[in-house]
């Protein structure tokens, strides 16, 4: 190929730079991984172990979504108190319109 410039491959760069930011943010900020269920009821609520704070708490709870709900934007959060412990139940829209609510355990950190 003498006489010719190799093009770069932009999307390969954007998928490594990608890659190599979340492994360096996962390693960063290594958080055991959350527990629970899938947050779709208060009896399967999000736990996100290793938080002692309601700022470490909001954060891992954002960090949470965009890591498992790529493209999906937060447009309300409600406070809720049942049987003596609370949740942070997330409404979300989808890029495609779709709504969901997840709902996080944060008795552990509320308040703190």
């Amino acid at each position: 190929m003498q006489g010719t410039l190799a093009r770069p491959n932009f999307a390969g760069w954007c998928v490594a730079l990608a890659l190599w930011t979340m492994l360096g943010a996962a390693s960063a900020n290594a958080q055991p991984a959350p527990v629970g269920g899938p947050g779709s009821t208060i009896e399967t609520a999000i736990v996100l172990p290793g938080i002692t704070g309601e700022r470490d708490g909001v954060h891992g709870e954002y960090a949470y979504i965009r890591l498992h709900f790529p493209g999906w934007k937060p447009e309300r959060q409600t406070l809720l108190t049942v049987r003596g412990r609370s949740y942070d139940s997330i409404e979300l829209t989808g890029p495609d319109g779709a709504q969901c609510t997840i709902l996080f355990d944060i008795t552990g950190w509320f308040g703190k």
